[in-house]
């Protein structure tokens, strides 16, 4: 799982906010909005999953329940 930086935070407020919520996730931080320039982000937080070829097979904003995420992970691992 990849998480990704869409604001302009520092590393420092990236840190403490990782640490004050546990996430286990790595952090893309990059800044400066790329997260809704490049990755097409209207709503935060959006989901995406990608296929062990790389292709993205479920794109979706807001917060999932655990069933939506699970449908979408067994898609991607193509079961």
């Amino acid at each position: 799982m990849l998480a990704i930086n869409a604001d302009n935070d520092s590393r420092t407020r990236i840190r403490e906010f990782v640490q004050e919520k546990n996430l286990q996730q790595r952090m893309l931080v990059r800044g400066d909005g790329v997260g809704f320039q490049q990755y097409h982000l209207k709503r935060l937080p959006t989901v995406y999953f990608i296929d062990r070829k790389g292709n993205v097979v479920s794109r979706a904003p807001g917060y999932q329940s655990y069933d939506q995420l699970e449908k979408s992970l067994k898609k991607a691992l193509g079961r």
